[in-house]
């Protein structure tokens, strides 16, 4: 089961987004992120980190 979670980095702090992150699409600036339940989240940014040691994706906002 893919348990990677995505946060986005907000006045310094990272700040969880979603869990358990399957899909990332980007279109331009607008990121969506699916998890495997089906559930999404959109954001805009650029993604700066991903560790999949860490199950760890972080991304900057725009």
């Amino acid at each position: 089961m893919c348990d990677i979670n995505a946060f986005i980095v907000k006045e310094g702090r990272e700040v969880k987004v979603l869990e358990n992150v399957d899909v990332v699409t980007q279109q331009g600036e607008e990121i969506t992120l699916t998890n495997i339940f089906g559930e999404q989240k959109r954001l805009t940014g650029r993604l700066s980190f991903y560790n999949n040691t860490q199950k760890k994706m972080v991304f900057q906002s725009a």
